[in-house]
Parts: structure tokens; sequence; C-alpha cells
């Protein structure tokens, strides 16, 4: 993976169903290993992926481990609405589709 953002944050684990802190990378907004928590802004103006316009966003993500059984690998959903980042869910092992820009425009 090239540059890329982290987000931390709690959710379900997909394998598990127990619910943890995970740590999720993935490519909107300025990526430069910035580092952010639910309810953070995106930050723009270096090495953009997207535009600071779109109002909500469905991005890719990766991460883990789970804290409860250690299951790594997983994809992940980022929300992002008017840049600030809303929620992170794990979607399992395999995305069923990728996009070529690595986020859905929803609005």
């Amino acid at each position: 993976m090239s540059a890329f953002n982290t987000v931390f944050g709690e959710t379900d684990c997909h394998q598990c169903g127990e619910k943890g802190q995970f740590e999720v990378q993935f490519k909107y907004g300025s990526t430069w290993q910035f580092e952010y928590k639910l309810g953070d802004k995106i930050k723009w103006g270096g090495n953009d992926k997207g535009k600071p316009e779109y109002k909500k966003v469905l991005v890719e993500g990766f991460g883990g481990p789970c804290p409860h059984c250690g299951a790594n690998g997983i994809e992940f959903d980022v929300l992002i609405e008017n840049n600030q980042i809303i929620s992170i869910k794990a979607i399992g092992f395999e995305r069923p589709t990728e996009t070529d820009d690595g986020y859905v425009l929803l609005e």
C-alpha cells in the first residue's frame, strides 16, 4: 500500500463479533500517514485522494488485529461525511467489489 492514513476506533469484529479498538488504514484526503480517531476532520492540501467538497463518502479500509480473537487483514468501510470521520465497520476478509479510486461517493 502506498501513502495512506490511519483511523483508530471502536467497532465490532467481523470474525468473533466482539467490540474492540481497531487500527484501519485508508486512502482519502491528504494521504501522508496522518493518524485520526473517529470524529476527526480530514486534512487536505497534500497528496490528495478524493475531493473536500464531497459530502458523503464510503472509503475502503484495511486493518486489524482484533484485540479479542486476533483476526488480522480485515476489510473495513470508513464513512466520511462533510470531511469528518463518522464510523468504521468491519466487512470481512475480502471486499466483494473494489473501486479504482478506493472510495464510493454516496452524496
